[in-house]
């Protein structure tokens, strides 16, 4: 089986091992396998089996295509529990005022600790918390925060869910019953600017975090929230606009990261100190797999938005 991988760091570690039955190439279009986040028609080749996604989210792909070229699609899941990580470590700075308060204290500001206008941060304990995504992210973040005694939240979708968490049909009810929301779920068309001006006018006094995609709440939309006071804060670890190369880039075409109750990540989710190790392990694992006739964990495209 023939395999390339578009990230050069990837391609140079599945060179200097050996695998069973699995050959690195040089060269794409001899790929039976391309490791890649991308995927339209013209990547077609007469040898192309399937895409191998590295990372969490398929919104680089073309679905339609890959279902006109009758090719596989796998994702490596390995990321998905530090991105979980991520999106409780959002939460909480953005509701304990972690930011704030340090960035007060620096300049030797104590928020107003000696008087009556002391600030306080925002406890997570006993809140509502809406998973607006249960897949392995949404599933992890709910495991996660299961001791601090919140009453969770989903959208039916039609699956079985755990005890703990309770479904309601729509993002409208989602929002009526949460005081705290997490978007997990991929881009897609149905996702696309799904919090819009509506849904966020809905949000007052609630907190959003994003560890899913930046386009699935809406920009302007967003910053609107929040420069009116509508929602109580934002945290997210994915944007609007991403560097190209080394050039400094703000993360978003509106002054959401000078505001006070924003917390700001830089799409860092998935990568930790020892992430690309185990990625590189499950990777292996799974390109052996495949060789060897094994393609179970491909996802169904049938339904696949």
């Amino acid at each position: 089986m023939n395999v390339y991988a578009e990230h050069h760091r990837i391609q140079e570690f599945l060179q200097s091992i050996s695998m069973n039955q699995v050959h690195v190439v040089e060269d794409r279009s001899l790929a039976d396998y391309i490791i890649t986040g991308h995927y339209n028609h013209d990547m077609q080749t007469d040898n192309l089996k399937g895409i191998i996604i590295p990372y969490t989210g398929h919104n680089g792909i073309n679905l339609d295509d890959m279902r006109q070229d009758n090719l596989q699609l796998f994702i490596l899941p390995t990321r998905s529990r530090w991105v979980a990580e991520k999106a409780v470590t959002l939460t909480l700075t953005l509701l304990g005022k972690t930011i704030p308060y340090h960035e007060q204290l620096k300049q030797g500001n104590w928020s107003s600790r000696n008087s009556e206008k002391r600030i306080p941060w925002a406890s997570i304990q006993d809140r509502s918390v809406g998973l607006f995504g249960y897949g392995r992210i949404g599933k992890l973040i709910h495991q996660f925060l299961r001791g601090f005694g919140c009453d969770f939240y989903t959208i039916d979708r039609g699956k079985s869910y755990p005890e703990g968490i309770k479904t309601v049909k729509n993002l409208t009810n989602l929002i009526q019953l949460s005081d705290i929301i997490i978007i997990s779920t991929p881009l897609n068309k149905t996702t696309e600017g799904i919090f819009d001006y509506n849904q966020l006018q809905r949000m007052k006094h609630k907190y959003l975090i994003n560890v899913g995609r930046g386009k699935i709440v809406d920009e302007e939309s967003l910053y609107h929230a929040l420069d009116d006071n509508i929602l109580a804060g934002y945290a997210s670890d994915v944007w609007y606009n991403y560097p190209k190369h080394k050039e400094q880039q703000y993360p978003s075409n509106y002054p959401i990261y000078e505001m006070d109750n924003v917390v700001l990540s830089n799409h860092s989710g998935g990568f930790t100190e020892h992430t690309n190790e185990f990625v590189n392990q499950d990777l292996v694992q799974l390109l052996e797999a495949i060789a060897s006739g094994d393609t179970s964990t491909q996802l169904d495209l049938t339904n696949l938005l």
